[in-house]
């Protein structure tokens, strides 16, 4: 597992409510829902968000969220 993350970028999300929801929420690969873990970071005002599917085994994202 490769430790690259990227920072939030809601510019990505285009659609309605549920479209977007689905993006957020699914894997790309085989559709199911995703669990998240978050490790916060106080410090440096940030959370790092791992976004991985529990049906494939597959890492979807890591994103960096900003506390500010």
């Amino acid at each position: 597992m490769d430790a690259e993350y990227k920072f939030e970028c809601y510019e990505e999300y285009i659609g309605d409510k549920e479209e977007v929801q689905k993006k957020i929420d699914h894997c790309i690969s085989c559709g199911a829902k995703l669990v998240f873990g978050h490790l916060p970071d106080y410090k440096n005002l940030i959370i790092q968000e791992i976004a991985r599917c529990v049906e494939c085994g597959h890492v979807i994202r890591k994103v960096i969220h900003i506390l500010n």
